[in-house]
């Protein structure tokens, strides 16, 4: 309860304040500085979050447009590569032995390939590391042979030359039979398979390495017996099994 005082001067009674509202406006200014603190906390919590946001916003756009001009560069220099690819003819193909044992079933063959290769690009050298080439006809394994590594100059042909031989190869025998009457009535129909790896050289600049493969299917014999070449199609980065060499 507050006290009454007495003021000497004018003999009036006066209430003197007492100690409840004295904390009642410490609590109150209290109260307010909190509720300040508080709002800046908030204003600078919301401020970084701002900044964190925008900062997050660019970085995100920066990485985009970096990952669009990369696939760019890297899909126009595929193109770039893929249109300097050599270029793959069959020039010929003699079959001088195709027999098959009676007793074992076993194939024994000799034949003889001619392909052409050849570098179309003006300034483009190509590389050649050991080429991997199967005849196949009718589901049967003709030959197979490996070429050593060779370079090309550009705009130049080379010739290859191979001569395979198969023996004691497993084989169906009806297979067979069946080959040996498409040719003799010259309706024989191969496929020649070719890959590798090559690579590409312009000036000081190398490219080693890459794997391609080279698909020449149903070629007809008497289209290569006639010289008309046919061509093969040529991919990179493509592979194929490798029969028993």
């Amino acid at each position: 309860m507050a006290e009454l005082g007495k003021n000497p001067s004018t003999g009036c009674f006066h209430k003197q304040p007492g100690r409840s509202a004295d904390a009642s406006s410490t609590n109150h200014y209290s109260g307010l500085s909190d509720i300040d603190s508080n709002n800046m906390d908030y204003r600078d919590k919301t401020r970084c979050h701002r900044c964190c946001s925008t900062f997050c916003v660019w970085s995100c756009l920066s990485l985009f447009i970096l990952i669009l001009i990369f696939l760019f560069i890297a899909i126009s220099y595929l193109i770039f590569l893929q249109v300097g690819l050599p270029q793959f003819n069959v020039r010929s193909l003699n079959i001088t032995k195709l027999e098959v044992d009676n007793n074992s079933e076993q194939l024994h063959a000799i034949i003889s390939l001619g392909i052409r290769v050849s570098n179309k690009n003006e300034k483009m050298e190509i590389l050649y590391g050991p080429l991997f080439v199967d005849v196949i006809s009718e589901e049967v394994a003709l030959g197979n042979a490996i070429v050593e590594g060779f370079s090309q100059k550009a705009q130049n042909d080379t010739n290859l030359d191979m001569q395979m031989t198969i023996s004691n190869a497993k084989v169906d025998r009806d297979a067979v039979e069946s080959l040996k009457s498409d040719i003799d009535s010259k309706e024989m129909v191969f496929d020649v398979y070719v890959g590798g790896h090559i690579g590409f050289k312009i000036g000081s600049m190398h490219m080693t390495n890459v794997p391609f493969l080279s698909s020449c299917h149903e070629i007809k014999q008497m289209d290569v017996d006639f010289g008309r070449r046919p061509a093969c199609d040529v991919k990179m980065f493509s592979f194929r099994l490798i029969s028993n060499r």
